[in-house]
């Protein structure tokens, strides 16, 4: 399999729901032992040498997944439940290696071939783009879903393909710094206004409180430092302007809101204003019976039902997970996994700051600011974005949000590889 053809099965997949997103791991997969098979040994890794980023995440993923494995099979009650975890978390630990892989396989394809695949995944992207709003736009305003191979009836909130709409509204937000960024670097560019456009509508439709929120943080942090003169005072009267709007409009924005602040929404429970906070108790308690290196990734509905019931929440019909990604994290590996999960953090951070200092992009030896400096900005962007909005929900643990997540991870991680090599002489690409 060509690395053009896997390119567009997983940007198509990743909008497809968690089924068609495993599928393409399993094709990901595939075409690593066929590039194993066919390249040898020394070559299939020396790309993945050249990267200490790469290198470095990889390994804390690694490490990370298999505490949670050895924490999992320590844990008398969950001990005879099968890791099925495990698969699901591959994609993540393994994303820092597959794609600079798959974007050497890329860089190493005739202008013919690249040109192809710019075309078709142009065409690709836009399709999927107005159909995802179609799809979108229809679940708002009629409310619908699937489930298995059928339609059924459910709330007016967007979702995809997906099975809940937050999954779809974090999903969303990890791509929101990057059109920013995008439109910046061009205001006149109509397509980054297109897409710009599309993804504020998606989160609009998608109902999500807090991505919204966040959202809105951003805009303000792109408008007052992301542009200059005029355009900022543009931005910042827009900004006014559309928040005036809200605030005195009746809106379902501004209604949401009113029901957060009034306590109308979100409440099966008389102990907590919130059932998001009777979550965090409940997950509290977990955290200080196992603080060190938490329960395992293995418990089932079971196992968690019996906290709510020592809370006295039996009665709770919504005994879901933290909805904290950290408190989660927590529970899951203890402090000692979310200490290796945020030194994988740092190393994307870290990978952010190369590009916006430009290490090594001069010929000279000397650091600058290069080209790819936006892209620095635009990941720690996405960084905070993503970490801020976790507080409320499970991103991290969204199989379908990882997906995606693991990708950026992937290409950002990629690009600084380039940038630390870009004084050598250029390597050998993996062959298509």
């Amino acid at each position: 399999m060509k690395p053009s053809t896997l390119i567009l099965i997983i940007f198509v997949s990743s909008w497809m729901g968690v089924a068609v997103q495993s599928l393409a791991m399993v094709l990901a997969v595939a075409w690593v032992i066929g590039i194993y098979s066919s390249t040898g040994k020394l070559p299939f890794i020396e790309h993945f040498h050249q990267s200490k980023w790469c290198q470095w995440a990889m390994f804390i993923g690694l490490a990370w997944l298999c505490l949670g494995l050895v924490v999992s099979i320590l844990n008398p009650r969950t001990s005879s439940v099968w890791p099925d975890f495990v698969p699901a978390y591959l994609w993540w630990v393994l994303g820092p290696f597959f794609f600079p892989l798959l974007a050497e396989g890329w860089c190493g394809l005739d202008s013919i071939e690249k040109s192809r695949l710019r075309k078709m995944f142009l065409v690709a992207f836009w399709t999927i783009l107005i159909s995802v709003c179609l799809i979108c736009a229809s679940q708002f305003w009629i409310g619908w879903k699937l489930q298995g191979t059928e339609i059924i009836s459910a709330e007016k909130r967007a979702r995809g393909l997906f099975s809940h709409p937050l999954s779809l509204a974090y999903i969303l937000l990890l791509y929101v710094p990057l059109a920013a960024g995008a439109l910046v670097r061009d205001l006149r560019s109509m397509k980054a206004w297109a897409l710009v456009l599309a993804l504020l509508f998606l989160i609009f439709v998608s109902s999500s409180r807090t991505v919204q929120a966040v959202v809105a943080g951003l805009a303000a942090v792109f408008v007052l430092f992301g542009l200059k003169g005029r355009h900022r005072v543009v931005g910042v009267i827009g900004g006014v302007f559309l928040t005036t709007l809200t605030i005195c409009t009746d809106n379902p924005l501004r209604q949401r809101v009113i029901s957060t602040i009034e306590q109308k929404e979100d409440r099966q429970q008389n102990q907590y204003a919130d059932d998001r906070i009777a979550f965090w108790a409940v997950h509290w308690d977990m955290f200080k019976e196992k603080p060190m290196f938490g329960h395992g990734l293995s418990y089932k509905q079971d196992y968690l039902d019996r906290y709510y019931e020592a809370h006295g929440l039996g009665e709770l019909k919504k005994k879901y997970p933290a909805h904290n990604m950290f408190l989660q994290l927590m529970v899951n590996t203890g402090v000692a996994g979310l200490m290796l999960w945020l030194a994988r953090v740092m190393v994307d951070v870290t990978a952010c700051v190369t590009l916006i200092r430009g290490v090594g992009t001069l010929r000279g030896g000397r650091g600058g600011a290069g080209s790819r400096a936006w892209v620095g900005w635009t990941g720690i962007a996405t960084i905070v974005a993503i970490l801020v909005a976790g507080l409320t929900q499970n991103a991290f643990q969204d199989s379908a949000v990882r997906f995606h997540w693991t990708i950026l991870e992937g290409v950002l991680l990629w690009f600084t590889s380039r940038q630390e090599v870009s004084n050598a002489q250029p390597q050998e690409a993996l062959p298509a």
